[in-house]
């Protein structure tokens, strides 16, 4: 909640027109609710399966929707762009983690996942799903675990060769600044809250490989803006890092009810 807060607060006062950030809101309060229901779920097999297939349907599907500048990631829902490898990765990240490396499908998901993003082209999502995987890739230490490993490794790293021609804006990428130009200590805040996401996420379950992986993906998502112009998820404006990571969040607790100990 800090994380959204300080964001809603920096455009509010940046005056960042109300379009901007009453989804961010609306995610926050949404995304809760729908938690709130996940968490009370126990969630089988062949759910996690079904995340993941859709995961790679719905990512697919932005390769035909119309792109900017030739880079597709969204999905327009009526008025609303939905950034679907913010929405879907958090969710998938925990389906693909509790399968793990001994079924036969989630490597094969996870490469075609990240040849997907490599061709919207998704460089920070990419890299984030890529090192999310090995939390459950590297344990096995069986050949076909390398052999994914290499593959998610190369296209995940044909990702940052791809050319991404959209220019950064304020309220998206550049929102940690904005805060700063405000206050040293909104941005500070807004940080504060951003690394103590994974942090608590590890925690939740020290010995969970889900656990793990998706903390890896926040972390990996939170430090991609550092080195290019990749979207700050939570603080910037968009509703769906919000939801998305409610949605893998709630998964995650769910975990908690069944008896499987991946």
């Amino acid at each position: 909640m800090a994380a959204v807060a300080t964001g809603v607060l920096t455009m509010v006062l940046t005056g960042i027109p109300a379009v901007r950030w009453i989804p961010n809101i609306a995610a926050w309060l949404v995304g809760g609710v729908a938690a709130i229901a996940i968490v009370r779920t126990t969630p089988r097999p062949r759910i996690w399966f079904a995340i993941a297939c859709a995961g790679v349907l719905l990512l697919a599907a932005t390769l035909a929707a119309p792109g900017q500048m030739d880079v597709h990631r969204w999905i327009a829902i009526g008025p609303v762009q939905v950034n679907i490898a913010a929405l879907v990765l958090p969710a998938v990240v925990v389906a693909l983690a509790k399968l793990g490396s001994a079924h036969r499908a989630p490597p094969i998901l996870a490469t075609v996942l990240i040849a997907i993003l490599a061709l919207q082209p998704d460089a920070s999502q990419a890299i984030a799903l890529a090192l999310a995987c090995l939390a459950w890739l590297l344990p096995a230490r069986t050949p076909s675990g390398w052999a994914a490993i290499g593959s998610i490794g190369g296209l995940a790293g044909l990702s940052l060769m791809q050319p991404d021609p959209l220019l950064p804006v304020a309220e998206v990428e550049q929102i940690i600044g904005l805060a700063g130009s405000i206050h040293v200590a909104l941005s500070a805040v807004a940080l504060t809250a951003l690394i103590g996401l994974p942090v608590l996420v590890r925690r939740s379950r020290p010995g969970g490989a889900a656990a793990m992986s998706l903390a890896i993906y926040m972390a990996a998502i939170i430090v991609a803006p550092m080195f290019g112009w990749f979207p700050v998820p939570l603080v910037g404006a968009g509703m769906s890092f919000v939801l998305g990571l409610w949605l893998g969040a709630a998964l995650l607790a769910a975990t908690l009810n069944g008896s499987e100990t991946r």
